[in-house]
């Protein structure tokens, strides 16, 4: 009589680890040209976001250095004045703007740099509460993080652009915006001012937010959550524009 001989169940394989996320600069090129695989990245394994700040915090810094070489002192200092003039503000004498000029764009830039790091997280902390809060998606929040910074390099590049044609062309008022469809609109006005907020980079990038958070928590659909973000771009344009407009006011009254 023989006895039955009890199978012991195979061990369980460990997952296998997740894979690490490419080069910073293959992760560049395919932010542009095939967003999909790079948000995909961020989903279980490490989320990078320092990289893209970098990059774009370099950029604001070099063009910022090469500007005395395209636009002079000078012209800085007639913008200024031009624009402190349309808002109704006392315009200081071109010596103390020339003192001022200097102080603001070593102050600006390093805000500038500042605000590169934290809109990463402001922006991280949005999506965040929209799909992983409302949503019931992920509630990490460094995932999108690292969305929101490789999407932000579209930003950089629209910069880039109008950055080169403003210099090349000596017009430090150039814009590339839907306002350029409306040329007959007040300048100063609110309705210019909207417009003015939409951008074809800022459409690209918003698309990006939406398309990254839906990849990172698995989900097909992301029109709706564009929407939504651009309104919420919209709005805060908005608010910016009647700030504006009631400083305008203050200073002319």
């Amino acid at each position: 009589m023989t006895l039955p001989v009890s199978e012991t169940a195979a061990p369980a394989a460990p997952a296998p680890a997740p894979a690490p996320p490419a080069p910073l600069a293959s992760r560049i090129v395919d932010t542009f040209f095939s967003p999909g695989k790079v948000f995909e990245q961020f989903r279980d394994g490490p989320a990078p976001w320092l990289g893209p700040v970098l990059v774009c915090s370099a950029l604001l810094v070099v063009l910022t250095l090469l500007r005395p070489l395209f636009i002079s002192d000078g012209q800085m200092i007639d913008f200024m004045r031009q624009k402190m003039s349309e808002m109704g503000a006392q315009v200081p004498p071109p010596e103390q703007m020339a003192t001022q000029l200097k102080v603001q764009m070593a102050v600006g830039t390093v805000f500038g740099v500042a605000w590169m790091f934290l809109r990463v997280w402001i922006v991280g902390l949005i999506l965040c509460a929209v799909y992983g809060l409302m949503m019931g998606g992920r509630t990490q929040v460094r995932p999108y993080a690292a969305v929101a910074s490789h999407a932000f390099l579209v930003s950089a590049l629209g910069y880039l652009f109008v950055t080169v044609l403003a210099y090349a062309t000596g017009r430090l008022d150039l814009t590339l915006d839907a306002a350029l469809l409306a040329p007959g609109l007040d300048p100063a006005g609110i309705p210019a001012a909207l417009l003015h907020g939409i951008t074809p980079w800022g459409v690209w990038l918003v698309a990006l937010l939406a398309l990254g958070g839906a990849v990172v928590n698995r989900r097909r659909g992301w029109i709706g959550v564009a929407a939504l973000l651009f309104s919420l771009q919209m709005a805060l344009t908005l608010g910016f524009a009647l700030l504006a407009h009631v400083a305008r006011g203050r200073a002319g009254g």
